[in-house]
């Protein structure tokens, strides 16, 4: 098996246990869970569709000055959704 097909299948297998994963906390009122779920969803399906190569994740590191690790995942999301991230590759 080819490594572009490894990784399609991967993300299609991805995709369903995420599905699962959503069903379940949104019949557990956690809705902004299953808001994250439902983006890893769409981003699993681009790549079994072949839509989208999947990207780096070191590429978007938040900023540390921050001190992420006494954010929330919410506030985190809040971070990253706006932009204001250090990109490593934009380092002088």
């Amino acid at each position: 098996m080819e490594k572009q097909e490894q990784r399609r299948n991967i993300a299609a297998y991805t995709e369903a246990m995420l599905s699962e994963l959503r069903t379940l906390s949104s019949s557990n009122n956690c809705d902004f869970l299953s808001y994250l779920i439902e983006m890893a969803m769409i981003e699993a399906s681009d790549i079994a569709s072949g839509r989208k190569t999947p990207g780096r994740v070191e590429t978007l590191v938040p900023d540390r000055s921050r001190n992420p690790s006494k954010l929330s995942a919410e506030q985190m999301a809040s971070l990253f959704m706006s932009g204001d991230y250090d990109n490593p590759r934009e380092r002088g």
